[in-house]
C-alpha cells in the first residue's frame, strides 16, 4: 500500500485515482493473506490470535477498512459527498499513515518472532526504513 501512498503525492486526477486503486488493491490482497494464514492455522490445528503480532494484525486489517470507504465514498476525484472537505482529507491521511507505520512495525515483531539473526532482521527492515521517508512524510 505504500505505492499508493507515493502515487498521490504525485498529484493530479489520474494520480488520485491510481491511488485509490492501488490501496484498495492492497487492502484487498491484505484480506487474502489473512484468508492463508487463518486456513494454514486451521489445517495445523493451531489457534490463532495468540502472539501480539497476530492481535496488532487483525486489528490493523480491521483498522485499513475505514480509511479505504472514507476514501472512495467520501473523496473520490468523481462522486465523492465532500471531495473538498479539508477535515475529511486531513483524517485520511493521517490514519492511513499511523496505520501503514503501524503495520510496518508488525512485521518487523513478526520478523523477530521468527529469527533474531541480526543479518536477516536489517535485510527484512533496511527497505522499510528506507521506505518510510517517502511513504509516511
Amino acid at each position: 500500500m505504500g505505492i499508493a501512498a507515493v502515487t498521490k503525492k504525485l498529484g493530479g486526477y489520474l494520480n488520485t485515482k491510481l491511488h485509490g486503486i492501488l490501496a484498495s488493491t492492497g487492502f484487498m490482497l491484505s484480506l487474502g493473506g489473512f484468508y492463508a494464514i487463518y486456513h494454514n492455522k486451521n489445517l495445523y490445528e493451531r489457534p490463532h490470535f495468540t502472539t501480539l503480532h497476530g492481535k496488532a494484525g487483525l486489528a490493523l486489517l480491521v483498522m485499513t477498512a475505514p480509511p479505504m470507504l472514507v476514501g472512495g465514498i467520501f473523496l473520490h476525484p468523481d462522486w465523492g459527498m465532500d471531495k473538498t472537505n479539508q477535515q475529511y482529507r486531513k483524517l485520511h491521511k493521517l490514519f492511513s499513515r499511523i496505520i501503514m507505520a503501524s503495520a510496518w512495525g508488525t512485521a518487523m515483531y513478526g520478523m523477530y518472532s521468527m529469527t533474531k539473526d541480526p543479518v536477516e532482521l536489517f535485510l527484512f527492515g533496511a527497505p522499510l526504513l528506507i521506505l518510510a521517508p517517502f511513504t509516511l512524510v
